[in-house]
């Protein structure tokens, strides 16, 4: 019994501990030094760095320099998708559409269905979505090409890319089950899981250890930072150099 005990332990604890750095963030040091403020890298060190190397446990693994997010490296793709690390060791697929508008736009498309809605729940979460969705263009970074973000609840399944169950309150995870109690704010999070970011917190053990100023580190309310659009973007660049 003290055996089983013992292993149960261990194997929880080797389960819950947060991992390091992942050496390709370690080696691309460069690029979190052109992506975080000196302010937030001389005040908040382990923080600032901690929100970046999440995004670093991707499928997608071609990190170019940001000077190389412009129109002539562009390639258009109708979907992304991959896999990132949620919630610090699951590994979780994220899917996005882009479609080209008819001035040029790339349009940075997540379409969500909800599987068991009642009452106004359609119309309240498209709602919050329309919230989330006005935060992500708000905050966009000038680019040499025109991007903007669109997110849509869908009445038919076959018509999104994620089917989600509604509850009153919960944690999610973004691709199983949403909230009456969500936020735009922590809509717009959940949406960046959706296009392939992941958590900056511990979050087998609650801990903040990051940025807190970051969406992808407080989800009720940090902000949406450059690292995140770079992380997002970097996509859509066909071919690059790694440095």
């Amino acid at each position: 019994m003290k055996t089983a005990l013992l292993l149960l332990f261990v194997t929880f604890s080797a389960f819950a501990a947060p991992p390091g750095p992942p050496p390709i963030a370690e080696e691309h040091r460069w690029l979190y030094e052109l992506l975080f403020t000196p302010e937030d890298r001389a005040a908040q060190p382990d923080e600032s760095f901690k929100s970046f190397y999440p995004h670093f446990m991707d499928s997608y693994a071609k990190y170019p320099h940001p000077n190389d997010i412009r129109a002539e490296k562009l390639a258009f793709q109708e979907r992304i998708t991959g896999t990132m690390v949620y919630a610090v060791v699951v590994k979780k697929t994220y899917t996005y559409d882009i479609l080209k508008a008819e001035d040029g736009t790339w349009v940075i498309n997540v379409r969500i269905h909800l599987k068991n809605p009642v009452g106004d729940d359609i119309k309240n979460f498209s709602e919050t979505v329309n919230g989330a969705e006005k935060i992500w263009n708000e905050a966009r970074l000038p680019f040499d090409f025109k991007y903007a973000f669109k997110f849509d609840v869908v009445e038919n399944e076959a018509d999104s890319l994620y089917s989600v169950n509604v509850l009153d309150s919960t944690r999610g995870p973004y691709d199983r089950q949403w909230g009456r109690n969500w936020s735009s704010t922590t809509i717009a999070h959940e949406l960046g899981h959706m296009m392939g970011l992941a958590d900056e917190y511990q979050t087998v053990s609650g801990k903040v250890d990051c940025l807190r100023s970051s969406l992808m580190c407080v989800s009720s309310s940090g902000k949406i930072q450059p690292h995140h659009f770079y992380f997002i973007l970097r996509r859509f660049v066909n071919s690059v150099e790694l440095r």
